[in-house]
């Protein structure tokens, strides 16, 4: 039994072990989670879908899915981090159904996130009870949950893989050997590509940390690490940042509208939470934000063993303590929002920071309990093993929301395989069925008039031109115009998205968005007759892009591998 106890609490493998059983336990609401009944379940859904038909239409690059908006192809991974759509997407492999494909997603955060946070507070305390303990809390932290099965906020939950990755990478390259530096880069990679509002306060809580450590963060040494994990992570998700910003900068979208997104500092402050929503549910229907009873409890012990706390990691425990108030405090309504630049409210809710205020209040929680467990075994190693395994099961059992009391909304009562069969027996899908925020703001401004009533056609919008022998498949249309006047404008059945090429008579030809929100072109100059091409190719920036990506990918690898050979000399 000694023995048994001791290896429960000690031994790596059988901590692994132990984080599997966390995961199977806090994912066990996924076997019979409706995910097309959550907040954003529905949006993940068709991602996923749209950019199945988008692979196999062989479309390149792959951000426009031409079946959306009726047909008039929409930009679903334009604007939206690629890893939580491909990744999910990978397991229709195995899988029958798209909303399986996100299950097993889900698990896979909550196990990996077990992993990163145990492995991160490994390299803090040295210690593997402290480790487990702080890994098994995360795991069941609250808020957490919420996303995955009241939400389904899959950028935001899949951001909880990658903060112990980033914290751990920092806390290496200040205070240890700084083998490890290269951690902040891919954390940094995992976020932006996951949950760009995540990536921001990231970011925030980072430069927080160094500035915490400010004397040893000014060494030349490390701020040649911070520049190259910075230009690395830039380089690599160089093909989702360029196409973006790209589109921010030559076209208008509803994505970038603070008014119409509702991030304006107004908007936040008047969406954040009371401090009392963090103890009681005010909203019978709406997001839960309470710690519960034994997270709130294991953060209290701070107060009765603080100064038991070992010396070795009590800076980092402060350190974190102040992540944990500034977070608490950005939070609810005390925190003065509309006085903030728009940069900052562009996370839409401010109780969003509760990832960062619980993963922060992990760690403390943990470091509390493993301390109060010192001091009742008093050196007792027996005794420690055995409170440390006991806590464990506790925490497992006391925090585990295995009959978790979700709220679908009303208006979707489909479960996932009807309204996923729904989905693909169409074969165009309305732009009333798909979130609107990646439109042309000219199309969103028009949408229950226009867009609802245009053909699938080429439209005259001013000028001369018969337009005749249409043939459009996807994003490939090909048509023939004749006794066309200079100056005729044609509005193409395409939304506006940069990178559709047109060539009339194989003669390019420059495109622009009409006032509907549409691919336009002006014809340069009389034809009495001419055969006009139209594809989705993408622009050259685009291209590039992910050429810039893929070969920073691999030099990163061979860095990497460079550096642990370099530190074996």
């Amino acid at each position: 039994m000694k023995k048994l106890l001791k290896d429960l609490s000690q031994d790596k493998i059988i901590h692994y072990i132990l984080i599997i059983i966390a995961t199977c336990i806090a994912a066990i609401p996924l076997i019979n989670l409706r995910i097309y009944g959550t907040d954003d379940g529905y949006a993940h859904i068709l991602r996923l879908i749209g950019t199945f038909k988008i692979f196999k239409e062989g479309i390149f690059p792959p951000l426009i899915c031409s079946s959306f908006c009726r047909g008039f192809g929409y930009g679903i991974n334009l604007f939206y981090p690629p890893i939580v759509t491909f990744v999910p997407l990978l397991f229709k492999l195995f899988c029958t159904h798209f909303y399986d494909c996100l299950k097993i997603y889900a698990f896979l955060t909550i196990l990996i996130s077990g992993y990163t946070m145990y492995n991160f507070i490994l390299e803090i305390t040295k210690k593997r009870q402290i480790s487990i303990i702080v890994s098994i809390i995360y795991i069941f932290i609250p808020y957490r949950l919420e996303t995955i099965y009241n939400r389904f906020a899959i950028g935001e939950f899949s951001s909880y893989m990658f903060l112990p990755i980033l914290f751990y990478g920092l806390y290496n390259l200040i205070k240890e050997d700084g083998k490890k530096h290269y951690y902040i880069a891919i954390s940094g990679i995992g976020l932006m590509l996951t949950h760009t509002i995540s990536t921001e306060y990231s970011a925030i809580f980072a430069l927080i940390y160094l500035l915490l450590n400010i004397k040893r963060a000014l060494k030349k040494d490390v701020l040649k690490k911070l520049g190259i994990n910075l230009l690395f992570i830039l380089l690599i998700c160089a093909f989702f940042i360029v196409p973006l910003i790209e589109h921010k900068i030559c076209g208008d979208y509803a994505i970038f509208s603070a008014e119409r997104m509702a991030t304006t500092p107004d908007n936040v402050q008047k969406g954040a939470i009371k401090f009392i929503q963090l103890f009681i549910d005010l909203e019978k229907n709406g997001v839960s934000f309470k710690l519960g009873i034994p997270l709130i409890i294991l953060s209290l012990l701070g107060i009765f063993t603080y100064r038991k706390i070992n010396k070795d990691y009590k800076r980092e425990y402060l350190s974190f303590l102040l992540i944990a108030i500034i977070s608490l405090v950005m939070t609810t309504n005390i925190f003065p929002w509309k006085f903030m630049p728009n940069i900052l409210t562009t996370l839409q809710y401010s109780w969003r920071l509760l990832t960062f205020f619980e993963f922060a209040l992990a760690i403390l929680a943990g470091l509390n309990l493993y301390t109060l467990i010192q001091i009742i075994a008093e050196d007792k190693e027996n005794l420690n093993n055995a409170l440390c395994v006991i806590s464990i099961i506790m925490i497992a059992i006391s925090m585990a929301k295995i009959n978790y009391n979700y709220h679908y909304e009303d208006a979707k009562s489909l479960s996932d395989e009807e309204y996923e069969s729904s989905i693909l027996s169409k074969e165009t899908l309305s732009h009333f069925s798909i979130n609107r925020e990646y439109l042309p703001i000219n199309a969103s401004n028009v949408q229950r008039t226009y867009l609802n009533s245009r053909e699938d056609r080429v439209y005259v919008l001013s000028g001369q031109a018969d337009v005749i022998n249409e043939q459009k498949n996807g994003l490939h249309l090909e048509f023939d115009v004749s006794n066309t006047i200079k100056g005729t404008e044609l509005e193409l059945p395409y939304i506006y998205y940069l990178g559709y090429e047109v060539k009339i008579n194989d003669k390019n030809i420059n495109t622009y968005e009409s006032n509907n929100g549409f691919v336009t072109i002006n014809i340069p100059e009389d034809i009495e007759s001419a055969h006009i091409v139209v594809q989705y190719k993408g622009t050259i920036l685009e291209k590039l892009s992910y050429v810039i990506s893929l070969i920073s990918l691999v030099v990163f690898i061979i860095y990497i591998i460079r550096s642990k050979q370099f530190y074996k000399k």
